[in-house]
């Protein structure tokens, strides 16, 4: 009895394994060095799997013919779907971190940086405190389940071995850069008025009584009053990020559009 064997199964497992390890590489809290990669590969081609019956049924009819340029050319999209996810997914993290970034320099702790065990890189205490928060707003919202049937959804809009508007796709992602700027400055704003009302304050008490080393006594009052602040505006910063998550699901799907052929 003779066997026959069907690639198509196995050759887009492999090719949506790749656009989902892409994103998964980049996903908060499992892109950093603490979970190894083949979990992260797992994690992907389990998905894959899982979501490969439906993405072959949607094929077009007739023997699919794989060559090593149709396979290059079906990898190379599927890397830059992914990363255009994986950049829209991460404008929100990327943008707390950028506030904090700002607070931290305001109120002085940009001089006590500590190495971020999961980049390797230095990182300031509020930032990382920030980005901690955002990762648990991500995961209570169930916002996780939402990305994996958006990646799903990519490959009837972005189909395999389909046209991508690649440059449709791009430009979207040029003016989304933009609010990671704005969102860092607006999640910062309460902090950074309070400390320049406080610099303006510590201005007049030095042309009044010079004898004061103002340095010295500065110092621990931008600490302190910053702290209470940032904790004070933790509702709005809640606010902010959860209408942030929540708005992802909107982007993701401009994207999709974007990238339609």
């Amino acid at each position: 009895m003779p066997v026959t064997f069907d690639a198509t199964f196995l050759v887009v497992t492999v090719l949506l394994t790749l656009r989902l390890s892409i994103v998964a590489a980049l996903l908060p809290l499992i892109s950093g060095r603490t979970v190894p990669v083949a979990w992260r590969l797992t994690l992907a081609g389990v998905v894959a799997a899982a979501a490969a019956p439906v993405i072959v049924a949607t094929l077009p009819p007739g023997t699919l013919i794989l060559t090593w340029e149709t396979l290059l050319a079906e990898a190379g999209n599927s890397t830059l779907v992914g990363m255009m996810v994986a950049f829209v997914v991460g404008i929100p993290f990327a943008a707390v971190r950028f506030a904090g970034q700002i607070i931290g320099v305001q109120i002085g702790f940009s001089m006590v940086n500590t190495i971020d065990p999961q980049s390797n890189m230095q990182a300031s205490v509020l930032a990382q405190f920030y980005y901690l928060l955002a990762v648990m707003i991500f995961f209570a919202l169930d916002l996780h389940h939402m990305l994996i049937r958006v990646l799903v959804e990519t490959c009837y809009v972005a189909p395999l071995f389909g046209d991508v508007a690649v440059r449709s796709g791009a430009w979207y992602l040029v003016g989304g850069f933009g609010e990671f700027f704005k969102i860092g400055f607006v999640i910062a704003t309460p902090v950074v008025i309070v400390l320049l009302l406080i610099s303006a304050a510590m201005g007049f008490v030095v042309k009044t009584v010079p004898q004061i080393n103002i340095l010295v006594v500065g110092f621990p009052i931008k600490i302190a009053v910053g702290l209470a602040v940032m904790g004070a505006s933790l509702v709005f910063f809640g606010r902010i990020v959860t209408d942030l998550m929540t708005g992802m699901e909107t982007q993701l799907y401009e994207l999709l559009s974007a990238l339609r052929a």
